[in-house]
């Protein structure tokens, strides 16, 4: 029997523009639900156009939850965990000096990917209106504490931050500050139009789809980025040893 070496080789690139794709798919298909939805349609005809109307304006509106939006948005953040998990097992066998770091790392995404699913951050709204009855950029209230985690996580990564090479710390800034811009300043500006406009208008709609479209592209941002890291480092770990 011989040893064989089988070679996974992954494209990054094409990855990142695959799920771009699917993402400009899903905020088109949610924008127009969400016009069926305020402005209706000329004619329903028939039973199965009746039930496609139904399926864009709920299964694809990008600001509901538990429909397929949900489950990618959840599955994009699951897919960095389990990379990350990968690296933390490489930098735990060589003993590397920030090990903690990257498990720590796929352990948050971990949690995102939960949260995105089970909409635990947003159940923080009604008690943090008890405390703090905000409104404009601040109505849903969830954003106070979140903008605090992302303060603590930036002091605790700070020196691992510092210890990437270049290009890595230009990559994972640009995609982690798309998708905390998108979670955070993303929330706010809807929470603005939601203010002053309420949830149940069409201009709301747009504005919450582009909003969560921007997370999903930081997801997809921070994918390619952890893909090209191990591309860079660990090129070993991309080959199958077969017996």
């Amino acid at each position: 029997m011989t040893n064989q070496n089988i070679e996974i080789k992954i494209n990054s690139k094409k990855i990142l523009f695959s799920l771009l794709g699917v993402i400009i798919i899903l905020v088109g298909l949610s924008i127009w639900g969400q016009k069926i939805r305020f402005f209706g349609v000329a004619d329903i005809r028939g039973p199965w156009h009746e039930f496609l109307m139904d399926q864009l304006m709920q299964n694809f509106f990008m600001d509901a939850e538990g429909n397929i939006p949900t489950f990618t948005n959840a599955l994009l953040l699951f897919i960095p965990s389990q990379i990350l998990l990968l690296i933390s097992l490489w930098k735990f066998s060589v003993n590397d000096k920030f090990r903690f770091h990257w498990i720590g790392l796929s352990l948050i995404f971990l949690f995102l990917a939960i949260d995105e699913s089970t909409v635990l951050h947003e159940q923080l709204i009604k008690p943090m209106r008890a405390i703090a009855d905000a409104k404009g950029f601040f109505y849903f209230t969830w954003v106070i504490p979140g903008a605090v985690a992302v303060g603590l996580f930036g002091l605790v990564y700070l020196l691992f931050f510092l210890h990437l090479d270049k290009k890595f710390k230009w990559l994972f800034f640009i995609s982690l500050g798309v998708y905390i811009g998108g979670v955070i300043g993303g929330e706010m500006i809807s929470g603005y139009y939601a203010s002053a406009l309420g949830l149940k208008n069409f201009k709301y709609a747009i504005v919450a789809s582009v909003e969560e479209s921007v997370e999903m592209i930081g997801c997809s941002l921070i994918i390619y980025s952890l893909l090209e890291y191990i591309k860079h480092y660990l090129p070993e770990g991309m080959r199958i040893k077969s017996i």
